[in-house]
C-alpha cells in the first residue's frame, strides 16, 4: 500500500540569513544543504525548507507543527528566545504543546503526546 514518509515544511522568508540563524540558534536545527536561495535545516528526523520570497510566496505566513519528546526542556530552551503565542500546557486532545512564532512571524506548535 502507498505510504507517505515524511513532510518537509517550506517556508518563504524576508530575511532568509536571519531566519536560518534562528532556527540553528534556537531550535538547535543544522544546515543540511544551503545555497545563496535555498537551505535545509535538520534536527534529528526533521527537515525545514527556508528560501527567501519569491513567486507570491511571503515570509510569515507559514505554519508547522512539530512533535517532540521532551517538549517541557524545549519550551524553557525558547520561551525568552522566542515569541510565545500560547505557553506551553496539557491539552485535552491528548498533546502538551505550546505555540511561538520565529521572527518573521511564521506560527510553530511544538508537542508532545501525553
Amino acid at each position: 500500500m502507498p505510504r507517505f514518509n515524511q513532510v518537509a515544511p517550506a517556508f518563504a522568508a524576508r530575511d532568509f540569513e536571519g531566519l536560518v540563524a534562528f532556527y540553528c540558534d534556537v531550535l538547535g536545527f543544522e544546515v543540511d544543504y544551503k545555497t545563496g536561495v535555498y537551505a535545509v535545516l535538520a534536527r534529528d528526523g526533521v527537515q525545514l525548507h527556508i528560501y527567501p520570497e519569491r513567486d507570491g510566496m511571503l515570509g510569515g505566513n507559514n505554519s508547522a507543527y512539530f512533535f517532540v519528546d521532551g517538549v517541557d526542556e524545549i519550551y524553557e530552551a525558547v520561551r525568552e528566545r522566542a515569541s510565545i503565542i500560547h505557553p506551553i500546557s496539557d491539552q485535552d486532545y491528548g498533546l502538551r504543546d505550546f505555540l511561538m512564532a520565529d521572527p518573521e512571524g511564521n506560527k510553530i506548535g511544538i508537542a508532545q503526546r501525553r
